[in-house]
């Protein structure tokens, strides 16, 4: 029997044993037990034969078919080929799935600065990628939150110090913060994007100097009849969304918290925590990097503590990082995030 691409053939009597370094999609045989029939395994088409998959084993670095020659009796449900054609199909699949992962991790990267774009650049971006508009707006609040902390700090700082804080300082504190809670607050309640004030002000510029030759989305043209003909989703795909937008955040959530949605709402605490836990742990060290250095010019109370709570964060993400391989693992920025989650853990 002859392999095709990088699989490997065997054979054990009868059996032939396919040996491939990825899944090919199909069904293993489900035996017969007190209270369910056997269910064939997918029949595979192979040299002007019919083979039955009996076995499926799937290992780190390949994955091990064992398949028999098709019984007459069975009723074939599920049925492939094994030919070059079907080989060279799969392997372009393959790509073509790698290369969306890809791109919508680089999105999701991305969206810290991609989700201040006006909301119409930021649907065009989603619908392109296949991702969620919403989680891109979600993503983009993570810059204003953390100005909001320097900010904060630096005005804590000036009282403690007795030095007069900056009106400018104020004032662009307060428009950031009362913007980026009006942002939270539509993509949570309305579930739909939004850009801010710099990133529309940036876009409108791009688009406007831009040669006519480069694709642009107008950020305020409007399609009435998509507004028209746009209806709300389902109950369970918006609970669903609502997941996906808040994903990289919920892993601060306490473990029973996170298993409680992975009961309701299939959610894997893996696909974001790892990522998210080193965020956080950088940019805690960052913290404290920059507050000894300038407690040896000068120390104070405010220099102490913050020094102390980038430590604590920045401890608690190296304790986070090794018990994220046994399991989910809570954090002390869990109450940042809750408030958002009451929804989806009311079910």
């Amino acid at each position: 029997m002859r392999a095709f691409g990088s699989d490997r053939v065997s054979s054990s009597g009868k059996r032939l044993i396919v040996v491939c370094p990825r899944p090919k999609g199909w069904v293993a045989r489900v035996p017969k037990t007190y209270t369910s029939a056997e269910h064939p395994g997918t029949a595979v088409l192979w040299e002007d034969c019919y083979f039955e998959v009996v076995v499926e084993e799937i290992s780190g670095e390949s994955v091990r078919y064992v398949l028999e020659p098709w019984l007459e009796h069975n009723i074939m449900r599920v049925t492939d080929a094994y030919d070059e054609a079907s080989e060279l199909r799969r392997e372009a699949e393959h790509r073509a799935a790698v290369k969306r992962a890809a791109g919508r991790r680089t999105a999701n990267f991305l969206g810290v600065l991609t989700g201040h774009l006006p909301a119409r650049v930021q649907e065009a971006l989603g619908s392109e990628l296949g991702i969620l508009p919403t989680r891109l707006t979600f993503i983009s609040l993570i810059l204003p939150f953390l100005f909001e902390v320097w900010a904060v700090n630096q005005m804590v700082r000036c009282y403690m110090t007795g030095t007069p804080i900056s009106l400018w300082l104020l004032l662009l504190a307060g428009y950031i913060g009362a913007e980026s809670a009006l942002r939270l607050q539509i993509v949570l309640s309305q579930s739909r994007p939004i850009g801010s004030t710099v990133g529309f002000i940036l876009y409108s510029l791009f688009y406007a100097l831009a040669p006519r030759g480069i694709a642009r989305v107008a950020p305020l043209k409007i399609d009435k009849r998509q507004a028209l003909l746009g209806t709300p989703p389902p109950p369970d795909i918006e609970l669903q969304d609502a997941i996906h937008v808040r994903e990289p955040f919920l892993t601060l959530l306490s473990p029973p918290e996170q298993l409680l949605l992975a009961k309701r709402f299939g959610y894997d605490y893996r696909r974001q925590a790892f990522r998210i836990a080193w965020v956080i742990l950088i940019i805690s060290m960052a913290g404290v990097v920059s507050t000894v250095a300038k407690l040896r010019d000068s120390a104070s109370v405010s220099l102490i503590l913050s020094l102390i709570l980038a430590s604590i964060v920045a401890l608690e993400q190296v304790q986070r990082l090794a018990t994220l391989r046994r399991g989910p693992a809570g954090s002390v920025l869990a109450f940042l995030v809750r408030p958002f989650a009451r929804k989806l853990l009311r079910g």
